[in-house]
């Protein structure tokens, strides 16, 4: 069904948010991941640049989401196989009065920031040579940030943080499996009640509850 479909993408979307914020040790803490250097192609997997930012104008206006600039291309080889991502701009996912708030400790330390104008989440496929076509999810803010679903399982991508960057030269991104990341997050969340509970607190009544999914 091809709007249960874009729906799913969409809520894919929300979940890459969050993973944007995770910090660079807990990566680091992950048992298994690949470095890979992402680039722009044209429709034929032609390189183009290292840039992965994709220009798009008139954000306010009604567009016909076939045209030329509303559409991206990305290669990756990963795992010694290209990975080739078809993606759309996906005009509706944000509002343009969005704010983001971040907060570090107490609520004196918030910082607000407002929308940028420009659309940066897209949805569509992903084509792996010599298997069916999957999903993908990606944000193309800052790098690609996402989620990609491929037959034999569902992965993550992320820029390395605070990596230098030379023009004409890739950006190191690293990707890694769901369900890797999900048991990193059981653990820590077990280490986090094993700690409260050395201490006297009651984890059951004290600490919310913590959401997988499947």
């Amino acid at each position: 069904n091809p709007l249960y479909k874009r729906t799913w993408l969409a809520l894919t979307l929300v979940l890459l948010l969050f993973f944007s914020f995770l910090s660079e040790q807990f990566i680091k803490t992950l048992p298994e991941y690949h470095v890979v250097d992402p680039a722009r192609v044209d429709a034929s997997g032609h390189f183009l640049s290292f840039d992965l930012h994709h220009h798009i104008s008139n954000t306010r206006k009604k567009r016909d989401l076939g045209k030329k600039e509303n559409l991206v291309y990305y290669k990756i080889n990963h795992k010694e196989k290209d990975l080739f991502f078809n993606l759309t701009v996906h005009l509706g996912f944000l509002s343009h009065n969005y704010v983001v708030e971040r907060r570090h400790g107490n609520h004196t330390s918030a910082k607000i920031a407002t929308r940028s104008g420009v659309p940066c989440h897209f949805i569509g496929t992903v084509l792996q040579p010599g298997s069916e076509s999957g999903t993908a999810a990606i944000s193309t803010c800052y790098g690609l940030t996402g989620y990609f679903h491929l037959p034999h399982g569902d992965y993550f991508i992320e820029p390395i943080k605070k990596h230098p960057q030379k023009e004409g030269t890739p950006h190191p991104h690293i990707i890694y499996e769901a369900n890797i990341l999900q048991n990193a997050l059981r653990r820590r969340w077990a280490i986090l009640m094993e700690k409260e509970q050395a201490c006297g607190l009651n984890a059951n009544n004290n600490s919310a509850p913590l959401y997988f999914w499947s």
